[in-house]
């Protein structure tokens, strides 16, 4: 439960590009060390508070970038947002055969200690759908959603 919390959040704040403005720090020593050694070269880096989380947003390796850690500054997740040639050609498979003329609205990586998926929003035939997917190509969710 923990986790899917820790990922729900993750997917829901990534998109927020007005988090980049240059804020202070406002997380534990632990954390901040723990960010500079799993992310070096990481750039336009904000802080904030999830929960019991602490998040930092930032730019990666030209990708937008959230890594969450706990009061113990461990790192716990990350998310990041991809574009949808850069899936495991088994998610792109599994993708075009379940659905048909299909709009790629959204890509994130979720890793964390439970291994790396794949959440999409995708328009097909006039309908929304959220799904995720791992990197097998199994896709275990699927979310009908509003237009």
């Amino acid at each position: 439960m923990k986790k899917t919390i820790v990922t729900m959040s993750l997917m829901l704040t990534v998109a927020v590009t007005s988090a980049f403005a240059n804020q202070d720090p406002i997380t534990g020593e632990e954390a901040q060390e723990t960010f500079k050694k799993e992310f070096a070269g990481a750039q336009s880096v904000v802080w904030k508070t999830a929960g019991e989380y602490t998040k930092a947003s930032f730019i990666f390796h030209g990708f937008v970038t959230e890594a969450y850690f706990n009061e113990a500054g461990e790192l716990e997740g990350t998310i990041r947002s991809l574009r949808y040639d850069q899936l495991p050609l088994s998610v792109m498979t599994s993708v075009n055969k379940r659905f048909t003329n299909v709009d790629v609205l959204d890509v994130y990586e979720i890793s964390n200690s439970n291994g790396t998926t794949y959440q999409l929003t995708l328009k097909s035939e006039g309908k929304k759908y959220r799904i995720k997917a791992d990197t097998a190509g199994n896709i275990s969710e699927k979310e009908k959603m509003k237009n």
